[in-house]
């Protein structure tokens, strides 16, 4: 068998070199392209962020002007003890017609017992043929004066008030009852002496030939002696 004998020292032989000059070289482009390329990025990174920034000043500056001009608009500021003597009249006047609120509802009184409550009974109760020119209400008194062309209707109407828990207390009584166009009739009995336009004796139903009758209604207190007069059909 044919053998080879090497008889040349592996020191002789050339070393392989892995750092070599071009190796350097190449590695060194490729770090400075690198580099380069960074610094382009971060250099258009810091312009876009340069605008934005810029953008955001010019909003800021526009907002603030705005603001400037609406508080340049702003009335002037007033003096806290002239707003409170501005506030005591309307507070003032707040209060009277809160009072008078009050007063015309009842004072406040229980359910039932308000003046709003009398006119919805004498208009549910009122019979067709009669009408009222004045009604007065007070806590102890009550007082109807108007007209009416079928005077039979009265009693039953009064009867249906006095019996209303509404008037508990209360009897009422016709204290006048009298023609229109009658010899020596006046339409005048009222609490302060002036007649009604709607019980004038020239009036359009006395002049149309009807019966229209004058009536005045005032409630006393149930038990006392009721005072009636004037003339019945």
């Amino acid at each position: 068998m044919a053998q080879q004998i090497n008889l040349l020292t592996p020191i002789l032989l050339a070393p392989k070199r892995y750092l070599s000059a071009l190796t350097l070289l190449q590695a060194t482009g490729l770090l400075l392209l690198a580099c380069l390329a960074a610094a382009l990025w971060l250099s258009h990174r810091d312009r876009e962020a340069e605008r934005e920034h810029q953008a955001l000043l010019a909003r800021y500056a526009a907002e603030r002007q705005a603001l400037q001009v609406a508080r340049a608009g702003l009335p002037a500021p007033q003096d806290a003890l002239a707003l409170q003597q501005q506030l005591q009249p309307l507070q003032a006047g707040n209060l009277e017609r809160h009072a008078l609120l009050r007063t015309l509802d009842g004072g406040g009184a229980r359910d039932g017992g308000r003046h709003s409550d009398l006119l919805a009974l004498v208009a549910r109760t009122l019979p067709e043929s009669a009408w009222l020119s004045e009604l007065r209400h007070a806590p102890d008194r009550v007082e109807f004066i108007g007209g009416t062309l079928d005077t039979a209707q009265l009693r039953p109407w009064l009867a249906r008030l006095s019996a209303h828990p509404l008037l508990a207390g209360q009897e009422l009584s016709a204290l006048r009852v009298q023609r229109l166009g009658a010899p020596g009739s006046d339409a005048t009995d009222t609490a302060d002496g002036s007649a009604p336009a709607l019980l004038d004796r020239d009036g359009p139903l006395a002049k149309a030939g009807l019966p229209v009758w004058a009536f005045r209604v005032v409630s006393t207190p149930a038990g006392a002696a009721s005072a009636a007069s004037g003339a019945r059909p």
